[in-house]
């Protein structure tokens, strides 16, 4: 589970909101002792408030994130990861003047990320995490300016232990 602040970098009338990522992943591939490459699926509530015109309003996006990432795990606890992040846009609604619509037509369904994790596990299988993930592709239709995706996130984590 992720508290993100998510902001939508292009046009000058984004503004950021807060939002939230919840997930679970798991290692796919072993290298070494302390090397992995992991996937997950995480669901991601992101979007933006904006203002233009003399009106205001808000864009919610709910994307499913497909993250494959290659991470490194020191004993001590500390880790780090990093990778790729394919995303399906679910649903885009934008909200103004006590109203509510869909937006998917303005949106590409499609989002890919680069994101960036530093943590720290504790010994009873909690974690905590700091994520950035800049997007590096247009989610908006609009031709005149590049739109993209940009989340830092504070996470909490839990590991099963599911072999010793």
């Amino acid at each position: 589970v992720r508290l993100t602040k998510c902001a939508i970098h292009g046009d000058d009338s984004w503004q950021d909101p807060i939002g939230s990522q919840i997930g679970a992943g798991l290692p796919l591939l072993n290298i070494n002792t302390p090397m992995s490459v992991n996937a997950g699926v995480m669901v991601s509530m992101q979007g933006a408030g904006w203002q233009e015109d003399g009106y205001e309003g808000k864009t919610n996006l709910l994307y499913a994130y497909l993250p494959v990432t290659l991470r490194y795990q020191h004993p001590a606890g500390f880790y780090g990861e990093t990778g790729l992040q394919p995303g399906f846009l679910l649903r885009a609604m934008d909200k103004y003047d006590g109203t509510s619509e869909s937006y998917m037509d303005h949106m590409k369904r499609f989002d890919l990320s680069i994101p960036v994790t530093v943590g720290y596990n504790f010994k009873n299988n909690l974690g905590v995490n700091l994520s950035v993930i800049p997007g590096i592709t247009d989610i908006t239709k609009d031709e005149d300016v590049k739109d993209v995706n940009f989340v830092i996130g504070l996470g909490v984590t839990y590991t099963f232990k599911l072999r010793e």
